[in-house]
């Protein structure tokens, strides 16, 4: 692809052009991108200057172009040498190798299913198909893991850091007398984001099955992306009162006190997705005028008719040595109920943040492309 910079007129803006694109820059959007010698850490590539401090009146003196790249003479002296497919890349007019595989809302359980064998160490490309098939789908189940109390720990590991909680480092599923949570229990679980009342919300959960011998218990999955658009096709005025309508989510057990604010539909200044928090046991409204709160429980109903839709949901069980990995920030959860007489049922559970499996996929790709 053939590209051009040039400056536009006494604005100070330059132009950047190719294939059919066009884009005016703000010179110092342009000059705080620079890389040459002394302006950024060679290793880490962090600026060795204040962007905030740059002259407000910059501007292009001479604008050099070659085959690929720009070299611009800034008005305080500094030479930028720009590449051309690496700006293209910034602005989303070319793919990037290194990013992480679009999300594909599906309203149906995925085919093929999202199932892969737990892979080697060394295998990078076992382990690059279950990544992408995660980023895609918002989940995956692994089989063939170990399946000793406690290995979740380094199964998790693989892709990040565990993060702590109340519930310690892995927290164990399985019916409890006096259970802090109805996860402990063998009644039906609802589509539902775990721990919403959390500071950050966990991004990542893991679920680790160490025994199942109950009848039952099935894990579901429904796609809160593909619901957030349906959703707003079904009912627009629900949809928006559902995005900007407060909730307090609260988990209150014994002297432990846990609370978040947010709507149940978050989005980006885009109005595009960015998350959900379902949960029917922990969140509370805002008191808001009667009339907007007419339309914010008409919204909720129909929001979770669609979560609880069997039509929708991915059904599966999970066995010994079974894991599943879930985008917590997209995907809602459940399980089927089970007989709590016809066999032991023992998951134990984690959470981790998306950063991790984010930098493990663009480290793998990194690689790909190097050897």
């Amino acid at each position: 692809m053939s590209y051009s910079l040039s400056s536009k007129g006494d604005t100070g803006r330059l132009l950047f052009s190719g294939g059919g694109e066009s884009i005016e820059l703000h010179p110092i959007w342009l000059r705080e991108r620079t890389t040459e010698d002394g302006t950024v850490d060679a290793g880490s590539l962090q600026r060795l200057y204040d962007p905030a401090a740059l002259d407000a009146s910059l501007q292009a003196t001479t604008i050099e172009l070659d085959e690929g790249t720009s070299t611009i003479t800034w008005s305080d002296g500094h030479v930028q040498t720009v590449t051309h497919r690496v700006l293209a890349i910034e602005l989303g007019w070319e793919d990037d190798a290194l990013a992480l595989p679009a999300a594909v809302g599906w309203s149906t359980e995925p085919s093929p299913f999202p199932r892969h064998q737990w892979p080697e160490d060394g295998d990078d490309a076992a382990l690059t198909a279950a990544l992408d098939a995660f980023w895609t789908h918002g989940f995956v189940v692994f089989s063939g893991t170990p399946t000793e109390p406690g290995s979740l720990e380094q199964i998790a590991g693989r892709f990040g850091p565990v993060r702590e909680t109340n519930f310690g480092l892995l927290f164990d599923v399985f019916t409890k007398p006096n259970p802090v949570d109805l996860a402990y229990t063998p009644i039906e679980l609802k589509a539902h984001t775990d721990n919403p009342y959390r500071r950050p919300v966990p991004s990542i959960q893991f679920l680790h099955c160490l025994v199942n011998d109950a009848t039952g218990g099935e894990s579901t999955l429904v796609d809160g992306l593909a619901a957030f658009d349906d959703f707003r096709t079904i009912d627009p005025e629900g949809h928006a009162a559902l995005t900007n309508t407060m909730v307090t989510y609260r988990y209150h057990y014994g002297d432990e006190r846990l609370e978040d604010r947010s709507p149940i539909l978050e989005t980006d200044r885009n109005e595009q997705f960015e998350g959900i928090r379902n949960s029917d046991r922990l969140d509370f409204v805002d008191a808001v005028d009667p009339d907007l709160l007419d339309v914010f429980y008409r919204g909720r109903y129909g929001l979770r008719t669609l979560l609880n839709d069997p039509a929708r949901r991915a059904t599966f069980l999970l066995s010994a040595g079974d894991v599943m990995m879930m985008n917590n920030r997209r995907l809602l959860h459940g399980r089927n109920s089970f007989q709590i007489t016809t066999g032991l049922r023992h998951l134990q559970g984690c959470y981790i943040e998306l950063d991790g499996p984010a930098l493990l996929r663009k480290r793998l790709a990194l690689t790909s492309t190097t050897t």
